[in-house]
Parts: C-alpha cells; sequence; structure tokens
C-alpha cells in the first residue's frame, strides 16, 4: 500500500511562510500536521490561518492534522481552572484545524504523577478533558486522537494497556497517534501497535536508540523500519507516514530533503510521479 508522506510543521520552524508550501508540495510531501504551539503568530490570528488555507490549496498539500498545544498545558491537572484553561487552549486549535480542513485534532493526555490519589485523580481528569474535546472535535467534522506518549516517562496513555484504559470509558471513539519514538522506549513497537490495531488513527515518525526521545530520522536510531511497514499493512492503516522528526538538518530545506530521502530508503515510500 503506498501510503502519502507527511510532516509535521514543526520541521518547518514556529514561524514558517506560506511560500514554504510549495518546496514542500515540489518534493512529493502532500500531507501536513499543524503544529500549533500558542507562542506562534497562526494560534492568535485567523487571517494567517486563512493565507495558510489558501497557498496549502494552491500548491495541492492537504492539512490532515493539527497537534494541540502541550508544553505548559496539561488536560489532566488536578487544579480544575487549569484543566479548564488547557482545554480551551485545545478549543483553539481545534479552530484553526477545522479552518485549515484537517481530519483530526492530537492530544496528550497529561501526566501520571504524584501517590496513588493524585495519579488516579489525574486520570479522571483527563477522561473528562477528552469527553469534552471529543464532542467538539465531532461537531467540527474531526476527529481526536489521543498520543502515545513516552513509554519511560511519568504520562498517561504511555502503553498500549494504558491507552486502552483511557479509551475504554471516554465517550465517543478517539483514535490513537501512535508516535515511534515514544513507543520504542519500553514496551515494543511491535507489541504496542498488534495491541492498539485499527485504533491507530494517525502517526508521528522519527527515530531513537531505545533510551531516550531523540526524534531523528528514521535510519539513525534503533527502530525496525521494514517491520514497521509490515504491520501498517497488517493493521490495515491507510493514512499518512507523518515525520516529526525535528533533530536533522540545520536549514528548513534541508529537512525537507532528509525526510525524502529517509522515506525512500526506510519506508519503501516513491513520491508522485514528476516530483521529488
Amino acid at each position: 500500500m503506498q501510503r502519502p508522506l507527511g510532516i509535521s510543521t514543526s520541521l518547518l520552524d514556529k514561524e514558517f511562510e506560506p511560500s514554504l508550501l510549495g518546496e514542500v508540495a515540489a518534493r512529493g510531501i502532500t500531507k501536513l500536521e499543524m503544529f500549533a504551539a500558542t507562542d506562534i503568530s497562526y494560534f492568535e490570528s485567523d487571517e494567517a490561518v486563512a493565507a495558510l488555507r489558501a497557498e496549502a490549496d494552491r500548491v495541492g498539500v492537504n492539512f490532515w492534522s493539527v497537534h494541540a498545544p502541550f508544553v505548559g498545558q496539561d488536560l489532566s491537572t488536578p487544579e480544575e481552572l487549569e484543566r479548564r484553561a488547557a482545554v480551551q487552549t485545545a478549543i483553539r486549535a481545534l479552530e484553526i484545524g477545522a479552518a485549515l480542513g484537517c481530519q483530526l485534532m492530537v492530544v496528550h493526555a497529561g501526566r501520571s504523577i504524584g501517590e496513588a490519589d493524585e495519579v488516579e485523580t489525574r486520570r479522571r481528569q483527563a477522561i473528562r478533558s477528552i469527553n469534552e474535546l471529543c464532542k467538539l472535535t465531532s461537531q467540527r467534522g474531526l476527529g481526536l486522537a489521543v498520543e502515545y506518549l513516552p513509554t519511560n516517562g511519568p504520562h498517561l496513555g504511555n502503553s498500549s494497556a494504558g491507552m486502552f484504559d483511557l479509551l475504554r470509558v471516554v465517550d465517543g471513539q478517539p483514535a490513537v497517534c501512535m508516535d515511534t519514538n515514544h513507543t520504542n522506549l519500553g514496551e515494543t513497537l511491535a507489541d504496542a501497535m498488534r495491541a492498539l490495531g485499527d485504533r491507530i488513527g494517525t502517526l508521528h515518525i522519527s527515530d531513537n536508540d531505545g533510551i531516550a526521545e531523540r526524534h531523528v530520522m528514521p535510519g539513525e536510531g534503533s527502530i525496525d523500519w521494514p517491520q514497521f511497514m509490515q504491520l501498517l499493512d497488517e493493521i490495515g492503516y491507510a493514512g499518512p507516514l507523518m515525520y516529526e522528526a525535528s533533530n536533522s538538518g540545520e536549514t528548513i530545506l534541508e529537512r525537507l530533503d532528509l525526510v525524502v530521502t529517509s522515506a525512500r530508503e526506510h519506508l519503501g515510500w516513491e513520491p508522485p510521479y514528476g516530483q521529488a
């Protein structure tokens, strides 16, 4: 199965210009995930978002997903006012995603820290937040995907069992965003993908050494990429190969070229005819 190639806009730097989308399209990259950090101009400006959508339509690139902010935003915090603020920030990302024509919004469920009673409180708060966002994304015509977070850190949803523990009790049917760089730090990527199966609705692709988060290009770490591609076939995944590898290439154009080279060499991807 030939899947489209995509990148997170985090690879284009926070304040990338719409003109860069032509460089993306010229390399056969056709899908984007909008990294909606709160400190970028697009987060506040509807006009900037509209200009970005217009240029994407012009060059033939589609926004597949929007990533809700997570730095300083915790959907699982026991402090209710802080949780509500985090949900409101995610709602703004949802508005951006809807304006860009995205199909999914990706969120982090939150942290799993403290004594047992706090961990359980955080789990309940995360479920409240996910329920609210499931309803709102559905109203806007988007799906919700909860990201598989690093297995070697205190996070909610950092194992296939932990992910099921969240998703089995929420309203709606949120998908899983399978982050290869997170899964490869504890539970094996193969075990996680087989367990979650068709709940996997989108990907974050990058490599690591099996010890710590690295976000390097496939082929620069320890992940078995031929096996990964076989697993995608096995679970019937038909979405884009979405790169979130940000530690390679000194310039934006170098990073784009590295994505294409990596995808061809390690994922068996081939660009559309006449491109790249």
